[in-house]
């Protein structure tokens, strides 16, 4: 995984500490980010583990390693791109609506943004929905520029004015964009020398 460049600092951040290499993996592995790549899939493994009693949440475990490791550009761009993917699942067949929200964009771009999903009776099937709205999203984020603070604040002032909008019952948005914005504050708590002010974790 990009921005990790060791696996023994990803695992030990991740709660396997002392755990050897073959833990995670059963063949040797030349190159740093393979080894990165078998931890993240063990975790993985464990999170998806029914019978484990323990039940992990991947992003959860995930997120709060890299933040551990001052992580925090990587999680960001994460976290963004879960709410992009999750937001285009959520709005699904209404995709068109925040489309218009968004960036008032034309029947002919949604058309586009739909061409490359229809079978070959030109038809769209509403399981593959997310597929434009994802488009959509990823292309209309990267014209709002780099910040995701200002991505996701917009994406939920959209979501907002939707007719029935979801985040009236879809609150994980809201929590994100809390998180996002406290970011800055966790790790500054996180790393601040012992003996700082309050805020030495």
């Amino acid at each position: 995984m990009e921005n990790v460049g060791n696996w023994r600092a990803f695992a030990d951040a991740l709660g396997y500490g002392n755990l050897p290499l073959n833990y995670f993996c059963r063949t040797e592995l030349d190159n740093e980010p393979e080894k990165v790549a078998s931890v993240l899939e063990k975790l993985k493994e464990e999170c998806m583990n029914v019978e484990n009693k323990e039940r992990k949440s991947f992003q959860r475990e995930l997120m709060m390693a890299l933040l551990k490791m001052d992580c925090q550009g990587l999680v960001a761009r994460l976290v963004l791109d879960f709410v992009l993917l999750t937001t285009a699942v959520e709005v699904a067949s209404r995709w068109r609506e925040l489309a218009e929200k968004l960036a008032r964009v034309s029947r002919q771009q949604m058309e586009a943004y739909e061409a490359p999903h229809r079978d070959k009776n030109g038809l769209l099937d509403n399981e593959c929905m997310w597929k434009p709205a994802y488009d959509f999203l990823l292309t209309w984020a990267a014209h709002i520029g780099d910040s995701y603070r200002d991505i996701i604040q917009e994406l939920h002032v959209g979501l907002d004015k939707m007719r029935n909008p979801i985040t009236k019952r879809w609150k994980h948005l809201t929590g994100t964009l809390i998180l996002v914005n406290c970011l800055d504050t966790l790790r500054s708590s996180a790393f601040c020398p012992v003996g700082y002010g309050d805020f030495a974790v």
